[in-house]
């Protein structure tokens, strides 16, 4: 069995500002560091074979805070970034809703296949996230091994949907709080992985 703890990173400056963020990068906030190093301790008692993180900075900090209570420096993988939101990257939903109004009602529609210019769709998302978890969960690897991942909440949203079968369109039902914590196991049957949810963002730790 292979224990998957999956982390969204603490808050940011665009988070509190309500802007997407996507693959550019807000510093986290006074909050978003108190909210990193909360996890850090929560997770503390916790044995960790390993620790990943997107390549973006609001997720390698609150890696970080994970990792130095492990004595892991976290591994660095542009595979768990945000799902990439192009030109609205920077912008509030006001401001997207003002400027792309025929695109924000098209993917209200339709979000699995109405693209945002310079953007991903949501199963581009999940394939590039199933790549680096099939890698952690293939055989051949340790299948008593605990991990953590720390990414974004769009992504994270879409991979665990996935991972349940729950319908991807759907995935904004599963919120993913800043430095909340979703922890899944993987059964190994034969190649692939049958997945069972253990918590779907906790924050208890975070009060």
């Amino acid at each position: 069995m292979i224990t998957v703890i999956f982390v969204r990173h603490g808050e940011t400056f665009w988070n509190v500002e309500q802007r997407y963020q996507g693959q550019k990068d807000s510093p986290l906030s006074p909050l978003g560091r108190e909210q990193a190093a909360k996890v850090g301790q929560f997770l503390s008692t916790r044995a960790i074979d390993a620790v990943f993180c997107s390549d973006l900075q609001r997720a390698y900090f609150t890696a970080k805070r994970i990792g130095e209570r492990h004595d892991l420096e976290p591994q660095v993988d542009p595979r768990l970034r945000e799902m990439s939101f192009g030109v609205w990257e920077g912008k509030t939903r006001g401001e997207v809703i003002q400027e792309y109004s025929q695109l924000w009602d098209a993917r209200s529609r339709d979000i699995l296949r109405t693209r945002i210019p310079q953007g991903e769709l949501p199963g581009e998302v999940v394939e590039r996230f199933h790549s680096f978890l099939r890698e952690q969960t293939e055989n051949g690897k340790s299948t008593d091994r605990t991990i953590v991942v720390v990414s974004h909440g769009g992504a994270l949203r879409l991979v665990l949907s996935s991972l349940l079968h729950i319908p991807l369109e759907k995935s904004y039902g599963i919120r993913q709080s800043n430095a909340g914590v979703s922890e899944l196991l993987c059964f190994q049957e034969g190649t692939e992985c049958r997945w069972e949810a253990v918590t779907i963002n906790s924050t208890a730790h975070l009060g």
